[in-house]
């Protein structure tokens, strides 16, 4: 059936990414809302800046905690769109050694960059697990 399609090659290039990912019934929707994991990439995405990461998370770490000397480590998931950006409302604390950290690094994540994660050689969405350091001077 697959050759037929190809031949015929009536199909846009979405709908038939769409029909060798998911099956006849799949949409070409169904294909760009997929969220790969990191096995199924053939690249994973890569920050745009560890500078500017870093940054972001000093930036970020409770002036208390810091001024206590605590620190920790939090565990952040998210989705890194085709155009890697971090989707809205996707970030959540997997992991935090405390909240007031997790809560921090959650805003950090959001405002990250990447170069997104490719599958079949086009940019695709991607979980992403990034673990966050917070260390006291």
């Amino acid at each position: 059936m697959l050759n037929r399609i190809v031949r015929q090659s009536a199909l846009p290039v979405a709908a038939l990414a769409a029909l060798l990912a998911f099956g006849p019934g799949a949409s070409v929707a169904e294909a760009q809302d997929k969220v790969y994991a990191l096995a199924e990439l053939e690249s994973p995405p890569k920050l745009k800046s560890t500078a500017e990461a870093g940054r972001l998370i000093s930036e970020s770490y409770p002036e208390e905690l810091k001024r206590r000397g605590v620190g920790g480590m939090v565990e952040v998931q998210f989705v890194v769109d085709a155009s890697g950006k971090v989707e809205a409302g996707s970030v959540e604390v997997l992991d935090a050694t405390h909240s007031q950290l997790g809560e921090a690094a959650k805003k950090v994540a959001a405002r990250l960059s990447f170069q997104p994660g490719k599958a079949g050689g086009s940019a695709v969405k991607s979980k992403v697990v990034l673990p966050v350091v917070y260390k006291p001077n």
